[in-house]
């Protein structure tokens, strides 16, 4: 269930829509599992050549719209890395579940990435010693 949903969505209609006569066990049951994580990179670089995202326009980002949940349990996260140094990320939920709270969700996601930072981080100050 990792930003699957979408494409096993898309087999199910394409099966679906040529009538084949078996429908596929796996697309099936998949296509009824409910997806508490759906998620969206809104990307930057379509336009190649328009503007410049790690120079005179950086300044000029947006961080776009946001991607629901498509569960009532669930979370829908939209994110983006427009340039090198920057990076967007909209958490959404239901306030109505008891199950899901995005605040909790979009912090777990900052610790996660300064996790990764100071992995990095870590790995180049190892490999600078041993220059």
């Amino acid at each position: 269930c990792q930003g699957v949903d979408r494409h096993l969505f898309g087999l199910y209609l394409v099966m679906r829509g040529f009538r084949w006569a078996k429908e596929d066990d796996f697309i099936s049951q998949a296509i009824r599992i409910p997806w508490t994580l759906s998620t969206s990179q809104s990307p930057q670089n379509q336009t190649t050549g328009r503007w410049d995202p790690n120079g005179k326009d950086a300044k000029m980002i947006s961080p776009g719209g946001g991607f629901g949940p498509v569960d009532k349990d669930g979370y829908g996260v939209s994110y983006m890395f427009p340039n090198d140094n920057v990076i967007f990320a909209h958490v959404s939920s239901k306030k109505n579940s008891k199950d899901t709270d995005s605040t909790r969700f979009k912090n777990n996601i900052a610790a996660a990435f300064k996790r990764i930072r100071a992995c990095i981080e870590a790995d180049d100050a190892t490999k600078s010693k041993a220059n």
